[in-house]
């Protein structure tokens, strides 16, 4: 699973076709054999409270919340001054470590594998853990 991960780590950020959710289907997808399939007429891109409005509207018929999130699990986090989550990432154990896997404009160089307790350290926090259905 590992050398799937890493192919998916270094992908440029682009507001119309890879953002953090773009990157979270993806994700499923070389993964996971999943088809994750948000709204593709989702309004692009879009400002911190519109992404939070579109993700609490779509969240309860994709995911269900988790209190221990496994691989593959969505990770919903929230910007510094944010309200509401308007960021997603993938959930990794490895190594014995907890990981999320994401793309943010803001994050020079693309996708990158982040440690979960850096997070708070790149201004984000976690909202909370989602399993897709």
């Amino acid at each position: 699973m590992l050398e799937r991960i890493e192919a998916l780590v270094g992908i440029a950020y682009d507001p119309r076709r890879m953002d953090c959710a773009d990157l979270a289907m993806q994700v499923q997808q070389q993964v996971f054999g999943r088809a994750v399939l948000l709204p593709g007429r989702r309004p692009r891109p879009l400002d911190s409270a519109a992404q939070a409005r579109e993700i609490a509207a779509m969240a309860a018929q994709l995911a269900d919340p988790v209190q221990r999130p496994q691989d593959g699990d969505a990770v919903l986090m929230r910007e510094v001054g944010g309200t509401h989550a308007g960021h997603i990432g993938t959930y990794f154990f490895l190594n014995y470590t907890p990981y999320v896997l994401h793309v943010a404009a803001w994050m020079q160089g693309g996708s990158t594998l982040h440690r979960l307790q850096e997070l708070s350290g790149l201004g984000l926090t976690v909202e909370g853990y989602y399993r897709w259905k």
